[in-house]
């Protein structure tokens, strides 16, 4: 397969995620109105904080990259680009997990075995070096089936190495 590139762009867009959220921020920002007088400047490091974690989950972009030679991913804000030809792969299969029960949910998880990275879903791409073992979460898993596709050419054409 010539020229052939998956691409995927994930972020955390689940209603689950900012429906508590938003309904926290209000919490904080009109419960103490009703007990008492309350300053500004008492709201501002809850509000500060709520910011903080609305601004990280929407800054938060795992992008994931596979070509014909090579795959490469990172998880903004935390991991810039890693990359790995398919030269130091030893395997990548598609693979259908439970987030929440094998890596405690999503993110950047770690559950002794792999690390996942990750934004929600139920796919990931496995992959497999001499000295790592990383789970890449995807929405798109017909498409991540034929880029693995297009990594095992790549090994058998050149046999393995």
């Amino acid at each position: 397969m010539k020229d052939y590139s998956f691409k995927e762009t994930q972020k955390f867009n689940q209603l689950w995620i900012w429906i508590p959220l938003v309904l926290i921020a209000g919490i904080v920002f009109f419960s103490p109105y009703g007990l008492e007088e309350v300053k500004y400047i008492d709201l501002l490091i809850p509000m500060g904080i709520i910011g903080l974690v609305f601004a990280l989950f929407l800054s938060m972009v795992l992008k994931t990259t596979i070509d014909t030679n090579s795959l490469a991913f990172s998880y903004f804000p935390f991991i810039r680009k890693r990359k790995y030809n398919f030269k130091e792969i030893e395997s990548m299969e598609l693979k259908k997990y439970n987030s929440p029960w094998e890596y405690g949910g999503w993110g950047i998880r770690y559950n002794f075995d792999s690390w996942a990275y990750n934004t929600g879903g139920k796919f990931g791409i496995l992959v497999k070096t001499k000295d790592k073992k990383f789970l890449l979460g995807t929405h798109k898993p017909e498409e991540a089936k034929i880029a693995i596709g297009v990594f095992e050419e790549y090994k058998s054409r050149n046999h393995g190495s």
